[in-house]
């Protein structure tokens, strides 16, 4: 199996960027309790639906998402 979402994710973690992957990139690398190990779409979903500081990047993790199952 590839890479977590995580492994993926944390590629575009950058604090001096402001593109969407970047700004969901530096909301999860600050993330204690992510599921770094996951691959799972749905799991994924229902941690940051239930995580209000997410609220706003709920739509770029969609896009994030995509990417990632091309990446992999």
């Amino acid at each position: 199996m590839g890479p977590s979402f995580y492994e993926f994710i944390m590629r575009y973690a950058d604090e001096a960027a402001n593109d969407p992957m970047s700004r969901l990139a530096n909301a999860v690398s600050k993330d204690i309790a992510f599921p770094k190990q996951s691959h799972d779409f749905q799991e994924i979903s229902d941690y940051l639906e239930k995580n209000s500081h997410y609220s706003r990047l709920l739509s770029i993790f969609d896009d994030a998402w995509h990417q990632y199952q091309y990446a992999i």
